[in-house]
C-alpha cells in the first residue's frame, strides 16, 4: 500500500484547463510543447482548450527558441510546457535570449510533488528559480488540484501581466503534479477564468519619460553635429517611421545596425539612413567628422568599429535610449540614459519638432557631409565584391538581388551578421531583418526562424529567409528536422567554410607560424568539423541546392523562397578568402573617403 498522496483526476484536469483557458482569455494563443510523463496533465488540457493550438517539439532547446521566435512573429506572448528534470534545463537558452531581446515567453515546468523531492526520485531536480535572474517573475505554484481552480486563473492572469508590463520578457510557472497522470475520461464542467483580458498596456497609457532629449533635441540650442545609432531592436512599422522622421528634422544621420529595423523600407526615403556605419567608424575619416552628440538605441550594434570609435573620439554627450534597461556601455562612455521605447520616444520628439523651420528639416551641411561619405563607402564596397571570388560577401549580394520586395531575413549570429553590417546597402524594400541579438549566441537560429515563419500569415505573409552558418545549422540540427514536422516553408542559406570563420579574425590568427607553435589556431579556435552539410537536407527532409557561384545562389533563392517546404541552401566559402575581403572593404571604403574626390 502507498504512503504517498495520490491526485484526484478531475481536480487536477480542472486546475489545468482553468490555466490554459486564463492564458487564452490573456492572449496567448499558441503553446509549444515537448512530450513527457510528468506534463500529462498540463497537455492534455492545453490540447482540449479551445482557442489555444499546440506544437509538439521533440527538442526542449529547439521548442524554447521555436517560441521566441513566434512570439517576436506574432508580438504576443507564447508559452511553453515541458516534463520534469533536465528538460527544465534545455529551455535555459531560450530563456536568457528572451529576457535579454524583450520577448514575452510563459514557462511552464512540470515537477514533482514536495514528498519526492531530495529522495532520488527519477527525473527530479531542483527546478525553483532554476532560470535564475533571466526571468521578470518565477513562481511555484501548488500542487496542482489541491486548491480551487479559480487560483489557476489568478496565476495565469499574473504570469502574463509580468511577461508583457512593464517590459515584456519571459516568466517561469513550476507546477508539481501527482499521480495518477492520467485524465479523466470527460472535461470538467465548470472553468472558472476572468473575463479581463489583457494585452500589453496601450502606448498612450504608459509614461514616456523623454530625459536629457527633450532639451537636446527639442530645445533652441539643438547641436548641429548629431548621430543616431541604432543598435538591434524589434521596431514596428510607426517606430521605424518615426525614427526616420526624427533623423530628418533634426538633420542627424541614423548609422543603421543590419537588425536595427532600420536599414530596409520605405521610411528609407524620408530620412537619412546610412548602411556603411562600420567602414565610416574605422577611418580616421570619422576622426574628423566627430559628433557633439550621439543618440545610441536598442543593444549594443553589432559594430565592432562603432565601439572603437566611441574609445577613440566619441562625443561630448552620449545617450543611451532602451525600454529593457540595457544600457549597452562596451567603451564606458555613455553619459546619459533615457528608459523609454525607441520607436514610441521618437514620435515623441518628432512631433515636437514637427512646426521648426523647413531650413532645419534634414538640410545641414552635417547631415549631407555622411550621406555622401555613406554612398561614396558603398560604391567602392559594392564594386570590390563585384570584382572578387565568388564568398561570403557575394552571398549578401546576392541575397541583395535575388530576395523579393518584402521578406523575413533571419539572420545567424557570428559571420553572417557582420557579412550583412559589412555588405548590405540601404534599400527601400519591405525587409523585415531579424537576429537573436540578447545573448548574441548560435544557439536555437533554425528554430528561432522556424518559430518566426510560422508566425507568419499564411498564405499572405511574406516569405522567410534564414542566413546562418554551418557550425550554427550543426548547433540546431534538432530545430532544423522540426520544420517540415510543423508544416514551416522555410528557405535556409547556410554558408560554410568549415568551421569558425569568425575567429579567423582574432589576432591570434595573424601570429607568425614561429611564434604560435604552442597554440593550434586551427583546431582551436576554427574548429573544422569535416562534415557534409549537404546530408543534413535528407535528414529533414528540404530540398536540396548547392550553388557554387553568385548567379547560381541567385537562381537557387528565386526557386526556392516562398516556396513549399524545407529548403536548404548550402554554399561553400573559405574563410581566409572573407577575411581578406572584409579587411580590404575597410580599406577601399576609407580610400573613397580620401581621395581626389575625398568627402568633406
Amino acid at each position: 500500500m502507498s504512503h504517498l498522496p495520490a491526485a484526484d483526476p478531475v481536480a487536477v484536469q480542472a486546475w489545468c484547463r482553468t490555466l490554459f483557458a486564463q492564458l487564452v482569455e490573456c492572449g496567448v494563443a499558441h503553446v509549444a510543447a515537448s512530450p513527457g510523463s510528468r506534463s500529462t496533465p498540463m497537455t492534455v488540457a492545453a490540447d482540449r482548450t479551445p482557442g489555444l493550438e499546440v506544437s509538439m517539439h521533440l527538442d526542449e532547446r529547439a521548442g524554447g527558441f521555436f517560441a521566441l521566435g513566434l512570439a517576436r512573429a506574432t508580438n504576443r506572448p507564447v508559452a511553453l510546457l515541458c516534463t520534469s528534470g533536465t528538460a527544465t534545463a534545455n529551455y535555459l537558452p531560450a530563456v536568457v535570449e528572451a529576457f535579454h531581446s524583450g520577448v514575452p515567453l510563459i514557462v511552464l515546468t512540470t515537477d514533482r510533488p514536495p514528498e519526492l523531492q531530495g529522495v532520488g526520485a527519477p527525473q527530479t531536480i531542483d527546478q525553483h528559480g532554476i532560470y535564475g535572474t533571466h526571468v521578470r517573475w518565477a513562481a511555484t505554484t501548488p500542487v496542482a488540484g489541491t486548491d480551487q481552480a479559480g487560483e489557476a486563473a489568478s496565476v495565469a492572469h499574473q504570469a502574463v501581466v509580468r511577461a508583457t508590463r512593464p517590459a515584456p520578457g519571459p516568466v517561469h510557472l513550476n507546477v508539481p503534479l501527482r499521480e495518477p497522470l492520467e485524465p479523466p475520461p470527460g472535461d470538467p464542467s465548470d472553468i472558472g477564468t476572468s473575463s479581463q483580458g489583457l494585452l500589453p498596456l496601450p502606448p498612450d497609457r504608459v509614461p514616456l519619460e523623454a530625459g536629457c532629449l527633450d532639451e537636446l533635441v527639442a530645445g533652441n540650442a539643438r547641436p548641429e553635429r548629431g548621430l543616431i545609432v541604432a543598435g538591434p531592436m524589434d521596431l514596428s512599422p510607426a517606430g521605424r517611421a518615426a525614427l526616420a522622421q526624427l533623423a530628418r528634422r533634426t538633420g542627424w544621420p541614423i548609422l543603421a545596425d543590419p537588425v536595427s529595423g532600420l536599414r530596409r523600407g520605405t521610411h528609407v526615403a524620408d530620412g537619412p539612413v546610412l548602411a556603411t556605419g562600420d567602414h565610416l567608424l574605422r577611418s580616421p575619416w570619422s576622426d574628423d567628422h566627430r559628433p557633439d552628440v550621439v543618440v545610441q538605441l536598442g543593444a549594443m550594434p553589432t559594430s565592432k568599429g562603432y565601439r572603437l570609435w566611441l574609445d577613440r573620439v566619441g562625443a561630448d554627450r552620449i545617450v543611451a535610449v532602451d525600454h529593457l534597461g540595457r544600457f549597452p556601455d562596451a567603451a564606458l562612455r555613455i553619459t546619459d540614459r533615457v528608459t523609454a521605447e525607441p520607436g514610441r520616444l521618437a514620435a515623441h520628439l518628432a512631433d515636437r519638432l514637427a512646426h521648426e523651420e523647413p531650413t532645419r528639416d534634414g538640410e545641414s551641411d552635417w547631415t549631407r557631409t555622411w550621406l555622401n561619405a555613406d554612398a561614396a563607402a558603398a560604391a567602392a564596397v559594392a564594386a570590390l565584391v563585384a570584382d572578387s571570388p565568388f564568398d561570403e560577401p557575394g552571398v549578401v549580394a546576392a541575397l541583395d538581388a535575388a530576395l523579393p520586395g518584402a521578406v523575413t531575413l533571419v539572420v545567424g549570429n557570428s559571420m553572417p551578421l557582420r557579412d550583412l553590417d559589412a555588405f548590405l546597402p540601404t534599400d527601400q524594400r519591405e525587409w523585415s531583418i531579424r537576429g537573436n541579438r540578447g545573448a548574441n549566441g548560435i544557439d536555437g537560429q533554425v528554430a528561432t526562424a522556424i518559430g518566426m515563419a510560422a508566425g507568419a500569415d499564411t498564405g499572405t505573409g511574406p516569405p522567410t529567409v534564414l542566413l546562418a552558418g554551418d557550425l550554427t545549422v550543426l548547433h540546431d540540427l534538432g530545430g532544423l528536422t522540426a520544420a517540415c514536422r510543423l508544416g514551416v516553408d522555410l528557405t535556409v542559406v547556410v554558408v560554410d567554410n568549415d568551421g569558425g570563420g569568425i575567429f579567423s579574425f582574432l589576432p591570434i590568427a595573424d601570429l607568425p607560424i614561429a611564434d604560435r607553435n604552442h597554440v593550434d589556431h586551427r583546431r582551436l579556435f576554427h574548429t573544422p568539423h569535416g562534415l557534409d552539410l549537404s546530408h543534413a537536407a535528407h535528414l529533414a527532409g528540404a530540398t536540396l541546392h548547392q550553388p557554387t557561384d553568385r548567379p547560381g545562389l541567385e537562381d537557387a533563392l528565386t526557386r526556392s523562397v516562398g516556396a513549399v517546404g524545407l529548403h536548404l541552401v548550402h554554399v561553400r566559402t573559405d574563410a581566409v578568402t572573407n577575411v581578406e575581403l572584409h579587411r580590404e572593404a575597410a580599406r577601399v571604403a576609407d580610400r573613397a573617403l580620401r581621395g581626389p574626390e575625398a568627402v568633406r
